[in-house]
């Protein structure tokens, strides 16, 4: 597996960390402001994935959005800013809608919304953190990239909801910055077979979650 991507752009796993995006209630429960497709089956799947790395003691790193009235929709993307201002709850600052799924995270955690808002970084449990981003890509305005680095992180693996915004904007944006990147398509709300090849021509790696843990499990 991998053999077709280039010694620059194969992943390496033991250096790996687990990068999960807006799995979210407001974002993945049934009947949710804004439910995705596919995103309650990608939270169970990026669960199953989160424990293994919390066994073998990798980095990962969860990245939600939260949106609150005191910043008079500035903090919001801007294709959703107007419905917002007009009355729209969508992952609201210290609502359940905002905390992330009960999949993904250990029982009893809650995300602290003021902390991530002012760009702090939560430990959610032994090598495992909790970010905030103010718009589509997980690196924009947000303390991931120091993050990776101080993790010594060079491949990220992600997972999350949903794909055409979020998720390949972040892709494109770990690429950019020379990080090797892995899409865990089973984990992926929204993914399609055109978007897998598009990953596949800038040498991102396409996978299962059940062969990425494979991989990794081979490489240990």
């Amino acid at each position: 597996m991998f053999s077709h991507l280039s010694k620059y752009t194969r992943p390496e796993p033991l250096s790996s960390a687990l990068i999960t995006i807006d799995l979210q209630n407001d974002f993945v429960r049934p009947g949710a402001p804004a439910e995705s497709a596919g995103a309650a089956d990608a939270a169970v799947k990026t669960g199953e994935l989160v424990q293994f790395y919390r066994e073998l003691q990798l980095p990962i790193i969860h990245v939600i959005r939260i949106y609150s009235p005191e910043d008079n929709a500035k903090n919001v993307d801007v294709c959703r800013r107007e419905a917002i201002e007009n009355g729209l709850q969508l992952v609201v600052s210290g609502t359940e809608g905002m905390q992330p799924v009960s999949e993904i995270v250990p029982e009893g955690f809650r995300a602290n919304g003021e902390l991530l808002r002012k760009g702090g970084i939560q430990t959610v449990s032994e090598q495992e953190f909790m970010i905030y981003k103010p718009r589509w890509g997980c690196f924009y305005q947000t303390p991931l990239q120091q993050l990776l680095n101080d993790l010594k992180i060079s491949t990220v693996a992600i997972a999350g909801t949903w794909f055409s915004n979020c998720v390949r904007t972040t892709i494109y944006e770990a690429t950019a910055r020379d990080y090797r990147a892995v899409a865990l398509s089973d984990a992926i709300a929204g993914i399609y077979e055109q978007g897998e090849i598009e990953l596949a021509n800038i040498q991102c790696g396409v996978c299962s979650c059940n062969d990425w843990s494979q991989f990794v499990r081979n490489a240990g």
